[in-house]
């Protein structure tokens, strides 16, 4: 893996919107790049944020546990209500398709107006979350806690862990991968959800894969998994920073973690 350290501040979330990749950071720190470098862009918050999404480079949205809420309209960060305890994951489809899920079961909808809470029918905590399209949402949580949401609807799914899992992504409709505490990777078929044998006990934060036979997975003191062929392998990532979330894009796997630390390397 290709080693990039832009700053000093934990990273802990990272996607890609439009040219553009951005990071987020435990000191309110927002970061961008545009070409070959990172630039630190004024967020106008101190405390953590964890995750972020946008539909456009002028609409991105961030979030972190204290509550707070940012929006980018392509010029500055300005913050937004959103109401949710303890905010931690963030995903979404579209300008007027993001979800935002955290403490006590909390998930909320923004339809391109407003945020509106939705029943989980959970009072777990929630730490992520992720949107196949309007009609298909993941979430997960502690104890295991797996959701799904169909027909406008969620439901709690089996699951074959009481670990807390801390990130989830899903190819489609059907499959999903969900990781966490322990090494703990659960995938989801069209039979349900099974434990998958990650080859590591330490606790995973982050998955992501370029199609649902070629997943990544991150997590403590620099572990980067890849299940191919059915089976998941060690990656080395030259590093033995915590790494907390995992980008796929067409060409390249991005990770970012703790000292500021961005991995990338070609798929």
């Amino acid at each position: 893996m290709q080693t990039k350290v832009g700053n000093i501040e934990t990273l802990n979330g990272i996607v890609s919107i439009g040219s553009d990749l951005w990071a987020v950071g435990d000191l309110g720190g927002t970061f961008r790049q545009r070409g070959s470098g990172w630039t630190a862009v004024p967020s106008s918050v101190t405390d953590p944020l964890w995750s972020l999404w946008g539909s456009t480079t002028t609409d991105i949205w961030a979030l972190g546990p204290s509550g707070i809420l940012i929006h980018w309209d392509g010029s500055t960060w300005s913050p937004r209500t959103l109401g949710l305890g303890t905010p931690r994951g963030l995903s979404g489809t579209s300008a007027n398709n993001i979800w935002a899920v955290g403490g006590m079961g909390g998930i909320y909808r923004y339809d391109g107006v407003g945020w509106t809470k939705e029943m989980s029918g959970t009072t777990a905590d929630l730490y992520a979350v992720w949107a196949v399209d309007a009609n298909n949402v993941f979430a997960a949580g502690s104890g295991g806690t797996l959701l799904y949401r169909s027909g406008g609807k969620w439901q709690s799914e089996a699951s074959p862990s009481s670990v807390d899992l801390l990130g989830i992504w899903a190819a489609d409709s059907t499959t999903a991968y969900a990781v966490g505490n322990l090494g703990t990777i659960l995938r989801r078929s069209s039979t349900g959800w099974a434990a998958e044998t990650s080859g590591t006990s330490s606790m995973l934060w982050g998955v992501m894969g370029s199609s649902a036979t070629n997943v990544w997975a991150v997590g403590i003191g620099g572990q980067i998994r890849q299940r191919s062929s059915g089976t998941w392998k060690s990656i080395t990532s030259g590093t033995a920073n915590d790494l907390f979330q995992v980008l796929v894009t067409a060409n390249k796997v991005y990770t970012v973690g703790a000292g500021g630390t961005v991995l990338s390397r070609n798929l």
